[in-house]
């Protein structure tokens, strides 16, 4: 499936709309984390690495660092999956 990510671009951290696929068992958590208003969320830090968050105007629920390539969209499955067993009270 093909989900919305948010990226932030250096150097001003303007917010482009970018797209990549993962896998269709994270299609009912990615829904259940756009039905809470979050939204997932990369930046391309300047150590290379690739920044994967969970988050919404005010936090972040889930985050993670990995090596930019293949193992983003893995990256960006493990975010979600623990986002989605934050339970929403206790950020509010």
């Amino acid at each position: 499936m093909t989900v919305e990510v948010v990226q932030y671009m250096r150097p001003d951290g303007r917010a482009v709309l970018m797209h990549t696929d993962i896998c269709d068992a994270f299609e009912a958590p990615y829904r259940a984390i756009k039905m809470r208003g979050w939204r997932l969320a990369a930046e391309h830090l300047t150590t290379g690495d690739i920044s994967i968050t969970v988050e919404d105007e005010e936090q972040d629920f889930a985050a993670e660092i990995v090596p930019n390539g293949p193992e983003v969209p893995r990256a960006i499955e493990r975010v979600i999956a623990e986002a989605i067993c934050t339970p929403v009270e206790n950020f509010r």
